[in-house]
């Protein structure tokens, strides 16, 4: 019998084996390897997307200093950008570089920021971007204050003199041209420089010429209601009784240009008192000021009168010119306006207007009793009736050389008692003030007269000495007859001084014992 059909019967309770199939998990975990590099690519791409920020362009006049990849934008020379393409625009004119900012820069993307590239320039104000000469040209950029975002932009050509977070204030100045003020002239205050020119344009009327400077913090504050701003360029020299005056403001002043300001001087009254102003106000962003052509005329005081005058002149006014001093005994009370010519077609008999302005109120006028100023005319009559009374005292208007080596005239207001009568016709406009010839005018005069009274005198030699001259020298004069005489006597005389000289130097004794007896010789 065999033995499976006999079992034993020791072994029939025990459990049977289950064959079971051995579970592959190297298979399983193949699959998680591509699925991290799945997320981690994700993870990247999504931190490089968030990371990149914006794209925009910039459009440039030139490629130059421009490269893919290597060129930079920085703010305050931090990058916050670089150059992905450059490419020309479809028109060919511009080139246009497309910039990819970071995404801590977005900030930049308002309408009024400002890109320029940085490069080793020198201009009037000084030499700035050495430092490209080795780290090579960027784009720099300016924050801008506008809510307004954009993402193209056209780059200065010119880099700005200020950046938006400079502390200071802009001021406009007028004036009737430019000189030789350009970006970045200096702007001084009592010879410290204190700001610059930042921009220029030409008035729409075309008459005249709008600066815009930048006063830098805190000397902003000295920029008042009452500042006067003048042409500080170059040497201003003058002649006075205290000899030379030389004023500039620095070296740089002198080759490039530059302006100044200061608050108005005191103002002082007839009787020299300080009048009482008011404390002038801060002035505020963009107030317009006129630039003064020089320091003297800023800080002139405004007149309060201004009278209008003409004087007819009748000699010649050579040297005379606009803008010429009025003065009355060294004292400039007014200037001239214009200087003209007036024929009248009946005799042909010529003047000369000088038209000119005098402020009456530079004199200064005070009584000699007590000293007290002189009351100014309260109506046109009595200025009219004050001013016939001077008249009539002698008051008239002189030409003078104001300069010999030149030749420059100003006109003299002084009182003349010998003038002749003067009438004032108070319906002319402007009023007439009579004149007298000057100085030279009557040194001409007297010259030509001295010159036709030796012509006279000249001819009547001619017509009335010179024949009788003539007769009293002729050959049979006896005249002639005599002085031939006294020829002959004045050579026997001479003949026997002769002889007396040649006995003397042979018997010199003769002179004392006389003459010696013809035996002794």
């Amino acid at each position: 019998m065999s033995s499976d059909a006999n079992p034993d019967p020791g072994f029939s309770n025990l459990p049977r084996p289950i064959a079971k199939q051995p579970r592959n998990w190297s298979s399983r975990f193949i699959w998680i390897i591509p699925i991290l590099a799945l997320l981690v690519g994700i993870g990247l791409g999504v931190k490089v997307i968030l990371e990149r920020g914006s794209t925009i362009t910039i459009s440039f006049k030139s490629g130059d200093g421009l490269e893919a990849g290597k060129t930079f934008v920085k703010y305050k020379d931090v990058v916050i950008g670089v150059v992905k393409t450059v490419d020309l625009s479809e028109d060919h004119k511009e080139v246009i570089a497309t910039v990819q900012i970071d995404r801590k820069a977005t900030d930049f993307l308002r309408e009024d920021t400002r890109f320029w590239i940085v490069k080793p320039r020198i201009t009037a104000s000084g030499v700035s971007g050495l430092g490209t000469l080795f780290s090579g040209s960027y784009i720099a950029a300016d924050l801008g204050r506008s809510t307004e975002s954009r993402d193209h932009f056209a780059a200065l050509e010119i880099p700005p003199i200020l950046t938006q977070d400079t502390p200071g204030r802009k001021f406009i100045l007028r004036a009737p041209n430019l000189g030789s003020h350009d970006i970045g002239t200096p702007v001084y205050f009592r010879q410290l420089t204190v700001g610059e020119v930042v921009a220029y344009e030409l008035d729409k009327d075309g008459k005249g010429v709008s600066i815009e400077v930048f006063i830098h913090a805190p000397y902003d504050r000295f920029v008042t209601n009452d500042t006067r701003f003048w042409n500080a360029s170059g040497i201003d020299v003058s002649i006075g009784a205290g000899g030379i005056n030389v004023q500039t403001e620095s070296l740089i002043s002198v080759l490039a240009g530059g302006i100044a300001f200061e608050g108005a001087p005191p103002s002082y009254d007839a009787a020299n008192n300080l009048t009482e102003t008011t404390t002038p106000q801060e002035a505020t962003t963009d107030t317009p000021f006129q630039l003064f052509p020089t320091k003297e005329l800023a800080m002139k005081h405004p007149d309060a009168r201004v009278e209008r005058y003409v004087i007819n002149f009748k000699q010649s006014v050579r040297g005379l010119s606009v803008g010429a001093p009025v003065e009355f005994r060294g004292v400039i009370i007014g200037e001239v306006l214009s200087v003209s010519t007036l024929i009248d077609p009946k005799d042909f008999t010529i003047v000369q207007p000088v038209v000119m302005n005098m402020y009456p109120d530079r004199l200064h006028l005070r009584t000699q009793a007590n000293g007290t100023p002189f009351p100014a005319p309260k109506n046109d009559e009595e200025r009219f009736k004050r001013f016939q009374g001077m008249i009539d005292r002698g008051l008239r208007a002189q030409l003078r050389s104001g300069n010999i080596l030149t030749g420059q005239q100003y006109v003299a207001i002084d009182f003349f008692p010998d003038a002749p009568k003067y009438v004032l016709d108070t319906k002319k406009k402007p009023l007439e003030l009579p004149s007298i010839p000057g100085g030279f005018d009557e040194i001409e005069k007297s010259v030509t007269s001295i010159v036709k009274n030796t012509d006279k005198l000249i001819k009547k030699l001619d017509e009335e000495t010179v024949p009788g001259i003539n007769k009293l020298v002729a050959s049979d004069s006896p005249l002639q007859m005599d002085m031939r005489d006294t020829l002959r006597e004045l050579t026997k005389a001479a003949s026997s001084l002769k002889k007396l000289a040649d006995t003397l130097d042979q018997q010199p004794q003769s002179i004392i014992f006389g003459k010696p007896s013809e035996e002794s010789k």
